[in-house]
């Protein structure tokens, strides 16, 4: 099992492994950026996974939810990224929340981080409320050209909320295409793993890149 791994040992090595190992981090939304965050988080091994969806596969999500296919087009999405998430690692233990992020939603006990992967800003403002003092919640938001990551501690940093006040929902689909997701996704991945190994890099600054220019900025929070 060990070659499994072998590459990112290399990398990052063994203590930081068992750290991903005994990680649990809820993925909230498994569609653009949570399809692709749950897997390689599942490919890096990480040991327990939530993940909350209520979504059916539809043929506008094939262009970038890189779980799922045309034979797809129908069924729910939170067994079908479990199917294909045990498939891919077998070891990582999948636990299903089905439902919104609302009211009456309950956040597992045990967590080490949240990937915040909503679509909307009502949910992602429930959601970081909900997260329990400690944990890190990774926000990830894609629209068009524009992307951005930032990490909050929960209890210490800002709320999301107060952060993005005043913020509106776009109107209408969101503009998307598969390279920005996969960018986005790669990058609040590379943060949960430096949240595991007790090391952001944006803890309270919110990377903004443009990928017209590949221009990037960061801002304090």
């Amino acid at each position: 099992m060990e070659s499994r791994y072998a590459r990112q040992l290399v990398h990052w090595g063994d203590e930081n492994q068992e750290k991903v190992a005994a990680a649990s981090v809820l993925v909230a939304g498994v569609g653009g950026l949570g399809a692709t965050v749950s897997q390689l988080l599942a490919r890096a091994g990480i040991g327990r996974l939530y993940l909350v969806d209520d979504g059916i596969v539809d043929w506008p999500d094939l262009n970038r939810q890189l779980l799922y296919g045309e034979a797809d087009i129908g069924r729910p999405k939170l067994q079908l990224a479990a199917e294909r998430l045990h498939a891919i690692n077998s070891s990582t233990d999948i636990v299903l929340l089905e439902g919104r992020i609302n009211d009456a939603f309950r956040v597992p006990d045990g967590l080490t981080a949240v990937a915040d992967c909503l679509d909307n800003y009502q949910s992602r403002f429930l959601l970081d409320a909900l997260t329990p003092d400690g944990v890190y919640l990774v926000h990830g938001g894609l629209q068009g050209d524009h992307g951005q990551v930032l990490t909050l501690l929960s209890g210490r940093s800002q709320r999301l909320a107060d952060i993005f006040a005043g913020a509106t929902q776009p109107e209408g689909n969101i503009p998307v295409t598969p390279d920005s997701v996969a960018i986005i996704s790669g990058l609040m991945t590379n943060e949960l793993f430096a949240t595991l190994f007790g090391q952001p890099k944006l803890l309270d600054r919110c990377l903004v890149i443009s990928l017209i220019d590949f221009h990037i900025s960061f801002l304090q929070v």
